[in-house]
């Protein structure tokens, strides 16, 4: 009965919409309706047809009436919403998500990331940067003030390997890390800047052909000299946008450097690598052991866990504790 109970509760609960996200809907096809609020005694009225066009007057109104709260959509209609919020992510994030259900939330975050990231990991990092970056800084403050989300991202990350996949294992994982197995929170800049290095430590590989980056062995001398390049190639591209910190570049180019100089490219030791660096090297291996490829399954959490622990001279013992914290949770 409780659980009949809750299930039309969920039904019958409202999403208060701004005048900017009533903007970003379809006026012509829209799937579901809107409702307005009745004022005086709180009752929902639905004032649109599901796929019935919203003429221009009644535009009007609803616009107004957004700008007094009172325009809401059902809870149960935010799954088809996601294909139209997921292109509006920053809107969404700053007018709506305290009113969305968090585990609705934590997909569409997801969602929206990986729309946002495979434009600049498979298409083009000019054309497309600046709506990355306006994604993951309002991702990112969003996480920062709300960080008991990442604990419902995780779960949602596909486990199959691709360099988009991996970005967001990169960014997700780390990003618990920093806010949850720390002992202190860092600021805001200071996580968003830790944010663009995690996801983006690996579009130096977006340039290699696809023959290369489904290799796991047999790799010629020529193949594996362009890959351990990659963070080079990462630091090059990004630059060209001039919109990362020196923070952030420099963890990206120190990503597969490891504290005994045993690392790449330049081979330098721990003296010479950043918390950070050393924690996208830490996150980075870990999420590349636990990503299944074709013909070599994913290894368990705590397999990959033993393995960085026993290659303490590579890794600093304190971030893989920190990342056990984070990913081998009872």
């Amino acid at each position: 009965m409780n659980a009949m109970n809750d299930s039309k509760l969920i039904e019958e609960s409202f999403c208060s919409i701004t005048e900017a996200v009533f903007k970003i809907l379809p006026k012509n096809n829209l799937p579901f309706s809107l409702y307005r609020m009745n004022s005086s005694n709180g009752r929902f009225t639905p004032i649109t047809i599901p796929g019935k066009p919203i003429i221009s007057a009644d535009k009007q109104a609803i616009s107004e009436d957004c700008q007094r709260g009172l325009i809401f959509i059902k809870f149960t209609d935010i799954g088809t919403c996601k294909p139209i919020f997921m292109h509006h992510l920053p809107t969404v994030i700053d007018d709506i998500s305290h009113s969305i259900p968090e585990h609705e939330l934590a997909s569409l975050l997801l969602d929206g990331l990986k729309r946002s990231a495979e434009k600049i990991y498979t298409d083009s990092i000019k054309l497309n940067f600046k709506e990355f970056s306006n994604t993951l800084n309002a991702v990112g403050e969003l996480l920062h003030e709300k960080p008991d989300l990442l604990w419902l991202m995780i779960p949602m990350l596909d486990p199959q390997h691709s360099l988009v996949n991996k970005a967001l294992s990169n960014g997700v994982i780390g990003a618990a890390v920093l806010l949850h197995a720390r002992e202190v929170k860092p600021d805001v800049k200071i996580f968003i800047d830790a944010l663009f290095a995690l996801f983006l430590c690996d579009i130096g590989m977006s340039s290699l052909p696809e023959f290369v980056l489904g290799k796991e062995f047999c790799l010629s001398l020529d193949e594996q000299k362009r890959i351990r390049q990659h963070p080079i190639g990462s630091v090059e591209v990004l630059s060209l946008t001039s919109s990362l910190s020196k923070t952030s570049l420099r963890a990206i180019l120190e990503h597969h450097e490891r504290m005994d100089g045993s690392g790449y490219p330049r081979g330098v030791t721990n003296e010479s690598l950043s918390w950070l660096g050393k924690l996208c090297g830490a996150v980075d291996s870990y999420v590349a052991m636990t990503m299944g490829r074709p013909g070599k399954k994913s290894m368990p959490t705590v397999t990959a866990l033993k393995i960085l622990y026993s290659e303490s001279t590579q890794y600093d013992p304190n971030i893989i504790y920190a990342l056990e914290k984070v990913t081998y949770r009872d």
